[in-house]
């Protein structure tokens, strides 16, 4: 009982602003594409006019004039008025034959709450009293696309002004099925914001990226059609520009799929933005284009190609269908995932061929509340997947975090800060991995002679595989201790051969005695600074390029108080915010600094890979 209270108390004031209004349908109405003054008459000869179901729009005539019969006494209203509502640029009313009003921008027919007062025409009293004949001239730049093929809509309300703009502004009556849809496009919207939110936190989830930007188009798009159908004080420009956007959906989909596989979307699937691009361009001409350049365009684009066009988004639903290819394949969760995205894909697929079958049926009934359910079921699931997928990598990067850090103390000790140095001599040391292990290396031995050696080198690449080839190294520099400079290089070069790892090291190896004569052999690595100035020494190719090589052997003699300066590339090829390297002349200029000085400077300056740098000072007598 409390129901139909309800009930009665809603409908009873509705029912009173209805009483008030008259409403003239297109169906009532004869057209005519054209212009010409004398069309407003009331005694016009109106035999070559058609039905609204028969008159079409013409690329060269911007022009629609509109002619209702009806039969209406206003005498009763307070202010007698008249309210057209349709999705031209510009109208002028005729009532009986006389000019009432214009307006001058009607923009969808739900424009800002401005427009909707100036469509409320005001009637003089001797015409309310009989309104027989209502000719509207219409200036149409566009149509509106799927609906009514090249044809524009005109409605015509007449009734007390008051009672005209309180219709024009209150929202239609909802359906529990409207209700329904809606509430499950607002679950899709929130999780594309939380996938986005998810991407932003993990931007190796790009699956996330994408569904999160499929679910807020889906999202963006229904609440827009509601708002803009419920919602007049909204402008039109608004509404246009978001349905623009959400015509990339479907390839959101198609991005997704592929993303969750990890493969390269094919060039087929570009037709769909393209194909977006296209669509977008009747709505665009209609506000920038003027209306004899606007309405060709508009009929060509929403009317010749919207239909075959449309269709063309069917073409989303093969995606996961492509890329699971081939299905027998799948392992673990993903064959439940494929299931799930062709579903999606197949539903997406239907809705959009369900619009050119049915048009804008699609949009409203139980269609649309099943299409929706379904989508937010699948998006649901699939978000679930992500969340899942999403804490598994994360617990793998702890892990593998954990073991990094563990690897970059083993690293620590095979390079110690506390080194192995001669009698007479100072050596300070600094290494700064770009990552928590690097493939920079250094060792300090006193050999049996007394001699100091220093071995310096650099693994091509960075990480974990660098990291492990310069242990490789320095285990195996430790055993040539008998072997001079060049020999250790040729000894080196072997082993990174032998050990099949790939790739190549620049290295550099000096034996430096007490009383300063020297033995230096160069791979490809950077000559060292002698007191700020570059040594020039015999150079050979980095180890691991070639299997047999022999390295040339460069004798030098170091001054007390001389200064060595070994350093990685990581120090010369460090990059700052706009591109420039810290380059030679800027390495040249910093040598004569301390090891940890030389270091930090090139970090500062923008660190791109492992930095080493060495120092070796000859004591004074």
């Amino acid at each position: 009982m409390r129901n139909w209270l309800l009930a009665l108390i809603v409908a009873w004031p509705l029912s009173l602003c209805a009483q008030a209004i008259v409403t003239v349908p297109p169906e009532q109405c004869i057209y005519k594409v054209g212009d010409d003054p004398r069309w407003a008459a009331a005694d016009l000869d109106e035999s070559g006019w058609k039905p609204f179901s028969e008159y079409a729009l013409a690329g060269d005539m911007t022009v629609l004039w509109a002619r209702c019969h009806t039969n209406v006494d206003l005498t009763a209203a307070q202010q007698p008025a008249e309210f057209i509502e349709s999705q031209e640029a510009a109208l002028q009313a005729f009532v009986n034959g006389r000019l009432v009003g214009r307006i001058p921008n009607s923009g969808n027919g739900y424009a800002a709450a401005e427009t909707i007062e100036k469509g409320v025409l005001p009637l003089p009293p001797d015409i309310a009293r009989s309104v027989r004949i209502v000719a509207v001239r219409a200036v149409v730049t566009r149509v509106p696309a799927g609906s009514w093929p090249s044809r524009a809509i005109i409605y015509i309300s007449l009734g007390d002004r008051e009672a005209l703009v309180n219709a024009a502004v209150r929202s239609a009556p909802l359906s529990w099925g409207f209700i329904a849809a809606y509430s499950c496009f607002l679950v899709i919207g929130a999780a594309g914001l939380f996938l986005l939110g998810l991407f932003l936190f993990d931007r190796m989830q790009r699956p996330a990226l994408w569904l999160g930007i499929y679910c807020f188009l889906v999202c963006l798009c229904r609440v827009v059609s509601i708002c803009w159908a419920h919602v007049p004080q909204i402008p039109s420009w608004t509404c246009e520009a978001v349905w623009a956007v959400t015509m990339f959906e479907p390839y959101a989909l198609v991005l997704f799929s592929f993303a969750l596989v990890n493969r390269r979307v094919p060039r087929i699937y570009w037709i769909l933005p393209a194909t977006a691009i296209v669509l977008n361009l009747g709505t665009i001409a209609a506000f920038l284009l003027p209306p004899h350049w606007a309405l060709p365009v508009s009929l060509f684009v929403q009317v010749t190609c919207f239909n075959p066009m449309w269709s063309i988004f069917g073409l989303a639903g093969t995606a996961p269908f492509v890329a699971f290819w081939p299905w027998t394949k799948l392992r673990g969760r993903m064959r439940i995932v494929a299931p799930l995205c062709a579903l999606w894909a197949l539903l997406e697929a239907a809705f959009y061929l369900g619009q050119v079958i049915f048009g804008r049926q699609t949009w409203t009934g139980p269609l649309q509340t099943w299409w929706s359910i379904s989508i937010m079921i699948v998006v649901v699931a699939l978000v679930g997947y992500i969340f899942q997928d999403q804490r598994a990598a994360a617990d793998e990067r702890a892990q593998l975090g954990g073991e990094l850090i563990a690897a970059r103390k083993v690293q620590r000790t095979l390079m110690p800060e506390k080194l192995d140095v001669a009698p007479g001599m100072a050596i300070s040391v600094a290494f700064l991995p770009a990552r928590e292990v690097g493939g920079d290396f250094y060792r300090c031995r006193i050999l049996k002679d007394g001699s100091q050696r220093v071995v310096v080198g650099d693994v091509s690449g960075k990480g974990v595989a660098a990291a492990l080839t310069s242990a490789l190294l320095l285990g195996a520099a430790d055993r040539c201790d008998d072997l001079p400079p060049a020999s250790v290089l040729k000894a080196l070069n072997l082993a990174l051969r032998y050990s099949m790892i790939g790739g190549f090291t620049t290295c550099l190896c000096a034996d430096v005695s007490p009383d300063g004569s020297m033995r230096i052999a160069n791979a490809g690595h950077l000559p060292p600074y002698l007191n700020g100035e570059e040594l020039s020494l015999s150079n050979g190719l980095p180890l691991g390029v070639v299997d047999r090589i022999d390295y040339p052997q460069t004798p030098l003699h170091l001054a007390p108080g001389d200064m060595l300066t070994f350093m990685s590339d990581g120090v010369v090829e460090a990059r700052n915010a706009t591109g420039e390297l810290l380059g030679f002349e800027r390495t040249r200029q910093i040598s004569r600094r301390s090891a940890q000085q030389i270091a930090e400077a090139a970090q500062q300056f923008g660190q791109e890979d492992d930095i080493t740098v060495l120092t070796l000072t000859l004591a004074r007598a």
